[in-house]
This record gives C-alpha cells, structure tokens and sequence, in this order.
C-alpha cells in the first residue's frame, strides 16, 4: 500500500510496475493512491523491494502486509 506525492501517481506506478517480483499494481481510491503486489520467496527479497519501491521520487510512504 502506498502513498504518493499529489500528481505523481501515474509516473511512479509505471515505475513499479517495471520491477521484478511485482505481480500486480493499481491505482485505488481512499487512504492509499497504490496497491502492489509482490511475490517473493523469502523476507529478504521483499525487504529489497520494498526499499526499491521507497527510493522512487513521489512516494510518501508505505505500509507493507504479509500473506503466508
């Protein structure tokens, strides 16, 4: 779940979307701008692409859940 820099939506899901292990990302309406989700096989790799998803310019913030 993310949060994103007013207009900045567009321009930072299309970078998202380019990145590995990133199965689906949308745009969604209410207290979050960006859905993603990611599949990996352990902790560490969500750990890199969290931080991956954080550097981009136009996140504000994130909150990340695990399925298991």
């Amino acid at each position: 779940m993310i949060n994103v820099d007013n207009g900045k939506v567009t321009q930072v899901l299309e970078k998202i979307k380019k990145i590995d292990g990133v199965i689906d990302a949308f745009e969604c309406f209410g207290r979050f701008d960006i859905v993603v989700l990611i599949q990996t096989s352990d902790v560490s790799e969500l750990a890199m692409i969290t931080a991956e998803i954080n550097s981009i310019e136009g996140v504000d913030k994130t909150e990340t859940l695990v399925a298991s």
